[in-house]
């Protein structure tokens, strides 16, 4: 199997670019095309992904808006990770404050790549098997021998964030700039946002 970096690797050349897109839904945002269905958070989340696997190098789920809605909110999160198409990254955004949510992260129940963490003190549990991950917020110190698995991240409160794994990064988007309408439209709008994105921070990349 792959290590965690030789992953992030292999999913930023198939997409074509480092976009990382964050799912983060809520019962007061939906999209017109979901928005009547009963339990629309997996519905939201297949349509989001059907619209965008071709783009994004990673999707970032957002545990804390699934737990606002309960049992229905973690079978939701369940399905649709394990919905993303092979050779794409699933991140577990929570960040976890110690180390006795491994096997819930995992592939013993939510199936996630890598995680969100609240502190480097406790990330050798997570990261156990080489091709898991795991990510600190940015500015903290990282031990040498997990810099291939411990990256740091960056989360801004306009939607926008970055990851960072050495000398890889993600574009991550959750914010205006990807979801632009609820109307039903949705689905061509996300696309062309997100398309938008990857091939700016692209071409950004390329200059630098």
């Amino acid at each position: 199997m792959l290590s965690f970096r030789e992953r992030w690797q292999a999913a930023q050349a198939r997409s074509g670019g480092n976009l990382a897109i964050g799912i983060a839904p809520a019962l007061n945002r939906l999209p017109a095309a979901v928005a009547k269905i009963d339990e629309p958070f997996l519905p939201l989340g297949k349509l989001i992904i059907n619209a965008t696997a071709d783009l994004t190098c990673a999707y970032v789920f957002h545990l804390s808006a699934y737990l606002a809605i309960g049992a229905a909110g973690i079978i939701a999160l369940e399905r649709t990770l394990a919905y993303v198409p092979s050779g794409i990254l699933k991140v577990l955004h929570a960040p976890f404050a110690s180390a006795e949510y491994v096997r819930a992260a995992f592939e013993d129940a939510l199936g996630a790549d890598a995680v969100t963490l609240s502190s480097p003190d406790f990330a050798a549990p997570y990261l156990r098997q080489a091709h898991h991950g795991a990510f600190v917020p940015h500015g903290v110190a990282i031990p040498d021998e997990l810099a291939e698995q411990l990256g740091t991240y960056v989360q801004n409160s306009d939607g926008t964030g970055k990851f960072y794994l050495a000398d890889l990064w993600l574009n991550w988007q959750f914010g205006a700039a990807l979801y632009q309408t609820r109307a039903l439209a949705f689905e061509e709008a996300l696309r062309a946002a997100a398309l938008a994105l990857r091939d700016s921070a692209a071409a950004a990349a390329a200059a630098t």
